[in-house]
């Protein structure tokens, strides 16, 4: 009953060590397909004017990710899959941030003129 507890217990790992190793065997798909979704909706979002460096660097990892698994290294992929998605994120946000600020500042502008009008037609009524 022991021999049949060892063994067991030696499949079990064995099996476990198999799935790691077959993890780091696999293309990561997915975070690729992540990273060029988040640089595809920053670049809709205007990140190439608002954050040109972060998309760039973004881009160049995602491509350095596709090399890397062109060449088998699919850990190194992986990881470079992963910060394309940050950088890509980052891009997005930074242009997020910039349109918002001007939108804040367009409606300051907006409000501004509406309280000079308003104190312009109170002195006409006067």
């Amino acid at each position: 009953m022991k021999m049949l507890y060892q063994a067991a217990s030696i499949a079990v790992v064995v099996i476990a060590l198999s799935a790691a190793g077959c993890a780091s065997k696999v293309a990561p798909v997915e975070s690729m397909t992540g990273a060029e979704l988040v640089i595809k909706v920053a670049k809709d979002g205007n990140a190439a004017i608002h954050a040109p460096l972060e998309l760039k660097l973004a881009e160049d990892k995602l491509s350095a990710a596709r090399a890397a698994v062109d060449k088998e290294e699919f850990l190194q992929a992986k990881r470079l899959a992963d910060e394309a998605l940050m950088d890509a994120k980052l891009a997005e946000t930074k242009a997020l941030s910039v349109k918002a600020k001007k939108q804040a500042q367009e409606m300051r502008d907006a409000v501004e003129t509406l309280r000079r009008e308003i104190e312009r037609t109170q002195m006409q009524k006067q």
